[in-house]
């Protein structure tokens, strides 16, 4: 008989085809977050991962696509409402405000495709339905946020399509920039950042704090570098007013940075924890590449800042070489904009892959899973911690695939979640006392609950399991 699998989280991305665990319907006041682990199956871990590689390169793809869009999108509004200055030509604004539309429209067709891509994974790579997309959406807290931020993005269109063909006023634009920094923000809804057990608003507002940050520095810079290249060398602006645009964009940059700093090393240490595992998971090497080009963008920003500004300036009011001077002005921009935009793509990568504390989790599975480690772990003693598995309830049938699950849990010193096995095989992680579990298999199966430390790791002496069928 085979066994039932539960289908994907999609509080955050796993990185393996049988990365499995379970679409959550939580209650009111619940929490629920999963993550996930390598399922013992023949067939070796490694050719399991190779197959689905295109899988996760697209996905990072998709991800990656839309961080660079909507942080243009707020660099673009940025630089028609605050950055331009007085006098420049109307046709230069407008063509921003334009181009602010269509990176909304961009923004709703990458989400559209971000939603297949969710729904493929929990058909195991294959076209979903609207059965599996519409319990994506409406059982899911991805999936809820997804319907909300698709909504806000088609309402921020239209007002943006108003604003063209009304010829909207600078207070107007200016407005519609602070409009855009929710759509941006809301991003961390679904991010590493929910499936943080301590202190989850402060690492979701610390979150959302780090994008609105990237989008007005990163953004801003992709933004200014075509406003430099349009206006000296298309339209024929003074060096005048190109200083202008620098010296405005550097006061931002140095706000933005200070910002991603404190948020960015708030949100490494949570997501990562320890240098070890910095450089001993998935995640944390690819942090580090991040990290690399961030220092990289730091650099090349303090050069121009430090060197190409007050060279920008003095030739503004001298006259002197300003070719020479525009040019490199405009050289040292795109070189800062393209490290921008390979951050948006690693960041993407980060997003499908498990964040650094719990991929070691993941690690420890798959090498039992592999035989590496065919002793299971030993417990540890419970300290007061209890569970209790109130449904299923034993022997109970279900007609369908979806089998709801609600439990007591009692946290003792240690406890501070649940794992739930499915059949004996680690299949998710729940903080909520309530869910549903989607996707099982007909068959007769055993569910069983056990408290885990707030480590992840540490799973102690306190349990419960119930068998069920499913028809």
């Amino acid at each position: 008989m085979k066994k039932g699998r539960l289908r994907q989280s999609l509080s955050f991305k796993a990185i393996t085809p049988t990365n499995i665990g379970a679409i959550a319907s939580p209650g009111n006041g619940t929490k629920n977050i999963r993550h996930t682990s390598p399922k013992a199956c023949c067939g070796s871990q490694s050719a399991r991962e190779e197959n689905n590689l295109p899988m996760v390169a697209l996905e990072a793809i998709i991800s990656g696509s839309g961080y660079a869009v909507l942080a243009l999108l707020i660099g673009v509004l940025v630089t028609a409402g605050f950055l331009l200055p007085a006098g420049e030509p109307k046709k230069l604004r407008k063509t921003l405000i334009v181009s602010a539309l269509a990176l909304l429209l961009l923004f709703l067709v990458i989400a559209c495709l971000s939603l297949l891509i969710q729904g493929a994974k929990l058909r195991d790579g294959a076209m979903p339905s609207l059965e599996i997309l519409s319990r994506y959406l409406s059982m899911t807290q991805s999936g809820k946020v997804w319907l909300l931020r698709e909504g806000y993005g088609v309402v921020l269109a239209l007002i943006t399509l108003w604003m063209i063909r009304s010829k909207a006023s600078l207070k107007g634009i200016r407005l519609l920039m602070l409009a855009a920094l929710p759509l941006l923000a809301s991003r961390s809804l679904t991010s590493h950042a929910v499936a943080v057990s301590a202190d989850k608003m402060l690492a979701v507002a610390a979150d959302a704090i780090h994008l609105i940050a990237t989008g007005l520095w990163g953004g801003g810079l992709l933004s200014l570098s075509w406003v430099l290249y349009r206006g000296t060398k298309r339209l024929k602006l003074p060096l005048s007013w190109a200083a202008e645009i620098v010296r405005r964009f550097s006061l931002l940059a140095i706000v933005s940075v200070a910002v991603l700093l404190v948020t960015g090393l708030y949100q490494s240490w949570v997501q990562v924890g320890t240098l070890k595992t910095l450089f001993s998971t998935d995640y944390g090497r690819v942090l580090v590449v991040k990290l690399a080009l961030f220092l990289g963008m730091v650099g090349l920003g303090a050069l121009n800042l430090l060197s190409t500004k007050p060279k920008l300036l003095r030739a503004a009011r001298h006259n002197d070489d300003e070719d020479a001077i525009g040019r490199k002005a405009l050289n040292r921009a795109g070189a800062e904009s393209f490290l921008a935009l390979l951050i948006f793509f690693v960041t993407g990568l980060l997003t499908v892959l498990p964040p650094g504390v719990h991929a070691v989790h993941q690690a420890a599975q798959a090498s039992a899973a592999a035989g590496q480690n065919p002793e299971p772990a030993k417990l540890q003693p419970a300290e007061g911690a209890s569970v209790k598995i109130l449904s299923p309830t034993p022997g109970q049938i279900f007609a369908t695939d979806q089998v709801p699950l609600s439990f007591k849990l009692t946290k003792g010193k240690r406890g501070d979640h649940v794992h739930a096995y499915i059949d004996g095989e680690l299949m998710g992680m729940f903080l909520s006392k309530q869910g549903a579990l989607n996707g099982i298999r007909p068959g007769i199966h055993v569910l069983e609950l056990r408290v885990v430390a707030e480590d992840h790791q540490t799973e102690l002496d306190a349990r419960d399991r119930v068998e069920f069928v499913v028809k």
